[in-house]
């Protein structure tokens, strides 16, 4: 889905402030996003709305220089599938 929506980016467990940046593609696998910073492929970031506590973890896959200096950078979401094997569970 095309947007352009503004998120917030930052190093997974890293203690320092969240880059603001610019969602300009999203699904339910990943997004690319416009940001300052040169992030390499790799990296586990954190992506989190710019108002409220939604957050996604994600891995970038790719990072591109902009003419205008700034970055497109390519997130894989980093989804978890819950396991559970308690009562009334069942395996196949």
């Amino acid at each position: 889905m095309d947007v352009r929506l503004t998120g917030r980016l930052k190093a997974a467990g890293a203690h320092t402030s969240r880059e603001r940046i610019m969602i300009r593609n999203l699904s339910g696998h990943g997004a690319r996003i416009i940001s300052v910073r040169d992030w390499h492929e790799n990296d586990h970031v954190n992506l989190s709305e710019s108002i409220g506590d939604y957050h996604l973890d994600a891995e970038v896959v790719y990072c591109e220089r902009l003419p205008d200096s700034r970055f497109a950078v390519g997130l894989k979401f980093e989804l978890a599938t819950p396991s559970y094997s308690g009562p009334g569970s069942r395996r196949k």
